[in-house]
């Protein structure tokens, strides 16, 4: 429309300019009448032409009129005078009325301007709570995943067992595929890099979202591909023992949200640890002895039986010693229990300092003590029975020598079950301390 009022605005103009004058000057005495009709091509031309061409159009209407007016006789002056303030009128109408349509189109324009910001701010914040919502329900996954591995976790029975199902569980969780899990051992696929170092020296754990700019790590000395990580140390005894460790290519792959969630799987990690390490003292209590700090009797028997079976199968021989100490209770009523319990104390550390870490060294009862050698022949027992009765003899309790009375028997050449080869250490054992003690028998 706009176009249009421009294309034939000025051709209105000079055709009506044209006709008027020629008109007036033909039709001299009929100029009020031919005046009226242009008026009403004025209010017709309004609708396709701009107000400025119509302004113009009604001063060249209006200086005919004053033109024509020298043709007329006083009436129709008169008419003209009316005719000329009528196109006036008219154009202060259209003015007005071209007003108010501007008017109410700019409010349409910013009401619809207001309406296109709205609906761009509604896209936005749609927008932005879609993502918002997307890592909410994404956090709840994680939080979900995490609450079902807890209970995965307490339910495992050994530290290998522990560390494949928290690698396992972290991938999951975080649908990251580049995890590991540092415990400083042979063992371990990979060795410790800058980053493990640092949270084994800082014992805090580490989220790095973008590797170059971490100014703390020398960047010749990290991986081209590795980008952004998530390092969480495992703690013991206020100890590090491991180090969890995620990795990624990505450039802020991590947030701390996602290091929180990885802090508490390392947390229910670590009181499975310590479960694992009380029930591991709990178990070594059992079968230890609380004065003397060597195994107890009933471990000794399934020991023994073990060892015989194994020996057996490979074609080893087992020896086993039964020992007790000479005149402990004439000692122990005589000095009073706390040196009779020192008495013992010593003979155990005596066994321990000589024996092999491969030996199994057991209170047997009171004053008796056990040990099994594996894969050792008589003269090896012997020569080891012969030290621990000459060290034990030097101790000095209360300033008093004490000393130990031995009985040995041998797999397979004494005895061939458990309890025939202990009858048979028993026996020798009585035959030491009946013919003198202190003393070593090993043959009947």
């Amino acid at each position: 429309m706009t176009k249009i009022k421009k294309t034939l605005g000025p051709i209105i103009v000079i055709i009506l300019f044209l006709a008027i004058s020629s008109f007036i000057f033909i039709f001299h005495n009929k100029t009020a009448d031919i005046f009226s009709f242009f008026i009403l091509l004025i209010i017709v031309s309004s609708f396709i032409t701009e107000s400025l061409i119509i302004d113009l159009t009604a001063l060249l209407i209006t200086l005919v009129g004053l033109i024509g007016m020298s043709f007329t006789e006083n009436i129709g002056r008169m008419i003209l005078v009316g005719e000329i303030a009528s196109v006036w009128l008219i154009i202060w109408i259209l003015h007005l009325f071209n007003d108010r349509i501007k008017y109410q189109q700019a409010a349409n324009n910013r009401e619809l301007k207001d309406m296109v910001s709205d609906i761009e701010n509604i896209k936005k914040e749609f927008s932005s709570n879609k993502i918002r919502f997307e890592k909410i329900s994404e956090r709840i996954r994680q939080y979900k995943n995490l609450t079902s591995a807890t209970k995965e976790i307490v339910k495992v029975t050994n530290l290998q067992e522990l560390k494949d199902k928290i690698l396992i569980i972290s991938k999951q969780i975080l649908n990251c595929n580049n995890a590991r899990l540092i415990t400083f051992l042979p063992t371990d696929d990979r060795p410790p890099d800058i980053f493990d170092a640092w949270v084994v020296k800082k014992q805090s754990p580490l989220l790095i979202q973008n590797t170059l700019r971490d100014y703390r790590f020398d960047y010749s000395k990290i991986p081209n591909e590795l980008k952004s990580t998530i390092a969480v140390p495992i703690m013991n005894n206020k100890s590090i023992i491991g180090v969890l460790r995620l990795d990624s290519d990505k450039e802020n792959r991590f947030s701390q949200e996602d290091m929180s969630i990885i802090s508490i799987l390392v947390n229910v990690a670590e009181m499975t640890i310590e479960n694992f390490t009380l029930l591991e003292k709990t178990k070594e209590l059992s079968i230890i002895d609380g004065l003397t700090g060597v195994y107890v009797r009933k471990f000794f028997d399934e020991r023994l039986q073990n060892e015989i079976i194994r020996a057996s199968r490979f074609k080893k021989p087992v020896c086993l010693i039964l020992s007790d100490i000479d005149h402990f209770k004439k000692f122990n009523d005589t000095y009073g229990h706390q040196q009779g319990d020192e008495a013992l104390k010593r003979f155990a550390q005596v066994l321990k300092r000589i024996c092999r870490e491969t030996d199994i060294i057991s209170r047997y009862g009171g004053e008796e003590f056990s040990i099994i050698f594996p894969e050792t022949t008589k003269s090896e027992c012997i020569n080891i029975a012969e030290n621990i009765r000459t060290e034990f003899e030097k101790e000095l309790i209360n300033n008093q020598h004490i000393t130990v009375s031995i009985g040995i028997s041998l797999f397979p050449e004494d005895a061939v079950e458990h309890n025939q080869l202990i009858r048979k250490a028993d026996e020798r054992l009585y035959k030491a301390k009946s013919t003198g003690r202190n003393r070593i028998i090993w043959k009947d």
